[in-house]
């Protein structure tokens, strides 16, 4: 019933690196783990240790508002790298003066590629010799539905590397539990952040969560969870075909909980996803997630995990329905 300090739940940690070996062939210390409440904290925390003066945080365009809002709050200037099919392009990050490069790798927000070897080697090699550190935020990665599972930046080099889970997607948000793989130099300036801003986690969701862990319910739960995520997955891509024909394009379909949709020669923002969801469903103009609003105009974001297969069917319908209007 004690404070337990700003590391968290020494057993959850012991199991969080025991569940990244199964899941994602991560060989961590449990002594490397500290727990959160979210991603979003981890970042909160990252942002303030890795900032240095006269330097950028370079981000994903588009990416979630989530770290941008962050960033941009606490004044600190940003470097955007374009992104394309196959991720960030660190073309760009040559010649600057880097805090930190925040990354989705595995399954990239929004637009759903994942980064391939040949960059993240890159990324790697820029990290050690400009002396900075890679944020990898793993999203989705549970949820892949095709080809190799995905080998972590960390995997590649764990030196430069912070690692940011979340268990969010995989269990329920309002759990608010997440956690941080941490180099050893960071860790000392990460207690002493973590102890004046709220200590701990609660200790019994930790407990549950740990267990959860330990007894292998996690495995199951999230082999099923992928096999549902699949299936509706395949739903909506075969309405969006049957509905559309070929001239939409998903984009980063393979993972995750949601996809993009490309209409060639369409422009979406704010004036319609208005009106869908006074039709009753909700869609994201790719624009919201962009830095400027001529950014991929023709693209729309599609959350499917939340919805069964008839739900996911009339949706499509519904949105057929504006888009014809429209014209």
């Amino acid at each position: 019933m004690e404070y337990s300090g700003p590391k968290g739940y020494e057993p959850l940690c012991k199991e969080i690196s025991q569940w990244l070996l199964r899941s994602r062939s991560m060989g961590v210390s449990p002594d490397d783990i500290f727990i959160t409440s979210g991603a979003t904290q981890a970042l909160h925390l990252l942002v303030d240790i890795l900032h240095k003066e006269g330097h950028v945080f370079a981000l994903e365009n588009p990416s979630h508002p989530g770290i941008r809002t962050v960033i941009s709050d606490k004044g600190f200037p940003l470097h955007w790298m374009t992104v394309d099919r196959n991720g960030a392009d660190i073309t760009s990050l040559y010649g600057r003066s880097i805090s930190a490069v925040y990354v989705t790798p595995s399954h990239q927000f929004p637009l759903g590629g994942f980064l391939p070897a040949n960059r993240r080697a890159a990324l790697i090699r820029m990290a050690i010799e400009k002396d900075f550190y890679i944020i990898e935020d793993d999203y989705d990665s549970e949820f892949r539905y095709g080809g190799s599972p995905i080998t972590p930046i960390y995997s590649m080099n764990a030196s430069h590397v912070i690692y940011v889970g979340t268990f969010s997607k995989t269990v329920f948000p309002a759990l608010r539990l997440g956690f941080a793989v941490l180099p050893k130099p960071l860790q000392v300036k990460w207690k002493h952040y973590r102890n004046y801003m709220d200590v701990q986690n609660p200790i019994l969701e930790q407990a549950v969560m740990a267990e959860f862990l330990r007894s292998r319910k996690m495995d199951k739960h999230v082999q099923r969870m992928r096999h549902a995520y699949d299936e509706k997955r395949k739903t909506l891509l075969e309405c969006v075909k049957m509905t559309f024909g070929d001239s939409v394009c998903p984009w980063g379909d393979t993972s995750g909980l949601h996809v993009a949709l490309q209409f060639p020669r369409l422009e979406f923002g704010d004036k319609f996803a208005l009106n869908c969801k006074s039709a009753g469903i909700h869609v994201s103009p790719l624009t919201q997630y962009s830095v400027s609003r001529d950014d991929h105009k023709d693209k729309l974001l599609l959350g499917y995990g939340h919805l069964n297969s008839v739900q996911i069917q009339e949706g499509i319908r519904a949105l057929h329905q504006i888009i014809m209007n429209g014209k």
